[in-house]
């Protein structure tokens, strides 16, 4: 089957300076694909790359078999929403939602149908003459996704728009994004450096660093198999054993006493934290390491123990699978 959305060794540079080099990934119509990576890696270069917004370097860039590698950005059919909802203040929310039309060939009654059917796609049908600085910021941002969904887009790019929501807002809008693209069948790039986010988010994960991906997957298989030392640093869920290989960290378990059946690291109780009404021990190795894990047993700051793992439960990198 031919991919829906097709990018082929895409880089960039400016000047002497390379953005991003070799970047290819596949994408099915509707699929949602998380692009991970720490902050200044390119993730956002390569978003306005897709967008039309920079010309590629090199690559191709392909979307339902149309080659749109030297097509301009207001013919490409791709929206970008960017962190900050970019709204103009001086117009009302059904304003700068259906401010894209007046470039399309509608009638006004054709143009107010749609603005009034986004506007209660995204739950805003009641705010339509209110204008942005009435709204919260979650609100904003969906008004900035109704902007770009009204243009019906084949490839929508989302560059990190819940980093500047608190906490709780950002879960919610994940949720309520996620069943959106799903609902509308909307296929999507989302940047973000939150591992949570992507895994949340995506049913495609590009953990993107030092400008190219490292590794693409299932969050399952991202998650469960990174395929570097550095990929698993970064997720921080798999204790890293040595240079070559790891133990997922749901594994790993405490003991008081020593056991040669098992493998095991020395260390000291360096205190109890809670989350979410869970208790996580963190434990303070002889290696210097520190090393946060689940217990429902009862432990006391200073105390002596041994993280454990049974031997099977080894993995190596570039490989999945655990030891027989």
């Amino acid at each position: 089957m031919t991919p829906f959305v097709r990018v082929d060794k895409a880089s960039k540079r400016f000047g002497a300076n390379e953005i991003f080099r070799n970047v290819s990934f596949r994408l099915e119509e509707g699929q949602i694909f998380s692009v991970l990576g720490p902050s200044g890696g390119g993730k956002t270069t390569l978003l306005r790359c897709l967008a039309g917004l920079e010309t590629l370097s090199s690559g191709e860039l392909f979307i339902n078999d149309e080659n749109l590698t030297r097509v301009k950005a207001n013919v490409r059919q791709v929206s970008l929403v960017f962190q900050e909802p970019l709204l103009f203040p001086h117009m009302t929310i059904r304003e700068n939602v259906g401010y894209g039309l007046k470039f399309l060939k509608l009638n006004k009654k054709e143009k107010n149908r749609r603005v009034s059917e986004f506007l209660q796609t995204v739950g805003l049908s009641d705010f339509g003459d209110r204008y942005p600085r009435e709204l919260s910021g979650g609100q904003k941002q969906r008004v900035a996704l109704a902007r770009s969904l009204i243009l019906t887009p084949k490839l929508l790019l989302l560059d990190e728009p819940f980093s500047s929501l608190d906490r709780e807002l950002r879960v919610e809008m994940r949720r309520w994004v996620r069943l959106l693209l799903k609902e509308q069948n909307i296929t999507a790039v989302f940047v973000t450096h939150d591992q949570d986010e992507a895994i949340q988010m995506g049913d495609v994960i590009g953990v993107f660093r030092e400008g190219t991906f490292e590794q693409i997957g299932s969050p399952e298989e991202v998650y469960e198999n990174p395929s570097t030392l550095a990929i698993a640093r970064f997720f921080g869920d798999a204790w890293v054993v040595d240079e070559n290989s790891y133990i997922p960290r749901r594994h790993l378990y405490l003991k008081r006493n020593e056991d040669h059946a098992k493998v095991q690291w020395k260390g000291d109780i360096a205190g109890i934290r809670f989350i979410q009404g869970l208790a996580f021990t963190e434990v303070l190795l002889t290696t210097s390491e520190r090393i946060v894990i689940y217990t429902p047993e009862d432990y006391q700051e200073g105390e002596k123990v041994f993280v454990t793992a049974d031997p099977s439960y080894i993995r190596d990198f570039h490989r999945t699978g655990e030891r027989g």
